[in-house]
């Protein structure tokens, strides 16, 4: 938990901007509430023409003219103010933002240790520049979604004598990234950048799906920062994007400026919200996992995870832009009752029925806390259909997969377009009407290049059921490359109760990507 200078500052961070931001984390209570890292991000050295670099010990030379006390009494001050000196490079040629600001590619020896002498606590790693002195973002090239780079930085900061916490900036980008990051780093960027609209908040949630299964106490998948205060959203979006980060336990860092004239008091009163800090920070170190989906347009979510003392975590996320009050299911959690706490309204109460009642504002979310739970039996599987045993028409093709990929069958059916389908017949159902589907799939169509503009991470799904009319979801991220299978509970609506039932599976088209997730299957759930 902390302050980050890109948010509000970019690249042109000084040091009355920090001393003015650190300063505000105390006389706002943040820092008594756990926000204690203030790093100074990209643009605080040289440029390579004035010197980026001393010729006699190859250190990295802070901007004298931005920083005239210089990194190590920076540093000692804030440690006075009971704070935590963050520091920022890269593991590229020069740093994000710049044309000829020196990163830490190929002096990560001198840098880790220069990082250390200096009093920094934490360090942000970025990935710009990873290839070449001329092309500052590269998400495509091998070398660009290479591990080694960000492991040679590890490998140095563990020879220093100071515990700096590492925070890895990659972007997410490549194949298995927690699989390598959780091993070396605190932290691990797994989206290209927030920014200040609200279409960046379900896309990075979406990108997050499979890198948060992968956190753990000591290292966790980072959403990016906050921007919370930037006036970006309005207070029920702020909300939904404080109690998101929360819940599936990304660092909670403020990107906004700390000063009680600029930050409005709304985005103040989330930022200090203890219970919501209180999850995110529980010991237990789970993120909150999706449990089901429902149909758009109006979609909505309920996440959930363990918390200690035997609670749980519930967010009710609602992605539509109109309010909806609904109800969960909470068989869907393996809880039978339960006492309730909701955050942000600050109520508590008791489930009635096995259902938990939520009101969710448009771009909203309520975000509970169960204590006292009976558990009762989950929804299980009633048959299995694997994707050999669909029928294909037009573009989709079955592909076998090797080992342990497309689990749990071995095989999965992709280039699903719009012209063309997956049906499987003699579904059976244990009831009429709305039924639980339990979806296998796999997408790993990330939107790194197209983040700004329509990226959402998720591909688009249609089933019709015995004829009937369309149902859509948007499914996100399934795991971390095109084997690695998700599971996605949908409610379904249209089946007849016994074996005759057709499920026809398709792409409604849309500008998200060209086909629906990969198949492996599904389960009929009771």
């Amino acid at each position: 938990m902390g302050w980050n200078s890109y948010n509000a500052y970019s690249c042109s961070p000084s040091e009355s901007i920090i001393r003015l931001n650190a300063q505000g984390l105390l006389d706002l209570g943040l820092s008594d509430l756990g926000y204690d890292i203030v790093t100074v991000d990209c643009g605080w050295p040289r440029s390579e023409a004035q010197g980026g670099r001393d010729p006699q010990t190859g250190r990295l030379v802070w901007n004298e003219t931005l920083f005239p006390s210089g990194p190590a009494e920076l540093g000692a001050w804030l440690h006075g103010k009971g704070l935590k000196f963050g520091v920022y490079s890269g593991a590229g040629y020069l740093q994000c933002g710049s044309e000829d600001i020196p990163a830490s590619l190929g002096y990560e020896a001198i840098d880790a240790q220069s990082f250390a002498d200096w009093g920094g606590d934490t360090l942000k790693y970025d990935n710009c520049y990873s290839t070449s002195r001329t092309v500052m973002v590269d998400s495509s090239s091998a070398e660009s979604k290479s591990p080694r780079r960000f492991q040679v930085m590890a490998e140095e900061l563990d020879k220093v004598g100071r515990d700096i916490q590492y925070f890895l900036c990659q972007w997410g980008i490549g194949e298995n990234v927690p699989q390598w990051s959780v091993p070396i780093a605190n932290s691990w960027r797994m989206s290209n950048d927030i920014f200040n609209a609200w279409k960046s908040i379900p896309r990075i949630v979406n990108q997050a799906v499979p890198h948060s299964r992968a956190s753990k106490p000591g290292a966790f998948a980072d959403l990016d920062m906050l921007i919370v205060g930037l006036r970006a959203l309005n207070p029920d979006e702020e909300r939904l994007h404080f109690g998101m980060w929360a819940a599936l336990k990304s660092p909670l860092i403020i990107g906004g400026i700390m000063d009680k004239a600029d930050i409005p008091a709304d985005s103040l009163t989330i930022l200090s919200n203890k219970h919501a800090i209180a999850i995110n920070q529980d010991p237990l170190g789970l993120a909150a996992d999706l449990i089901i989906r429902h149909a758009g347009p109006q979609s909505w979510d309920v996440w959930a995870g363990d918390l200690s003392e035997g609670r749980k975590v519930v967010a009710v996320p609602n992605w539509g832009d109109k309010p909806q009050s609904v109800e969960v299911d909470l068989a869907l959690l393996g809880v039978g009752s339960a006492d309730w706490y909701e955050v942000w309204s600050d109520k508590s109460g008791s489930t009635e029925r096995g259902r938990l009642a939520a009101t969710l504002p448009a771009h909203g979310m309520q975000l509970f806390v169960l204590s006292n739970i009976k558990t009762a039996p989950a929804p299980a599987s009633v048959g299995h259909y694997g994707a050999s045993q669909a029928a294909l028409s037009g573009a989709a093709r079955l592909t076998q997969c090797g080992g342990d990929q497309c689990l749990p069958g071995s095989a999965k059916v992709g280039y699903i377009d719009v012209a063309s389908t997956a049906t499987w017949s003699s579904v059976t159902s244990p009831r009429a009407g709305k039924v639980l589907v339990e979806v296998d799939y796999i997408n790993y169509e990330y939107h790194f290049s197209e983040a700004w503009t329509w990226g959402t991470n998720i591909r688009d799904l249609t089933i019709r059921v015995n004829g009937g009319a369309a149902q859509a979801w948007q499914f996100p991220l399934s795991g971390n490359n095109w084997f690695d299978t998700g599971k996605l509970v949908i409610e379904v609506d249209g089946f007849v109760e016994g074996s005759g039932n057709t499920l026809v599976f398709g792409y409604p088209g849309g500008s998200n990507s060209s086909y629906a997730p990969d198949l492996v299957g599904f389960d009929i759930l009771q």
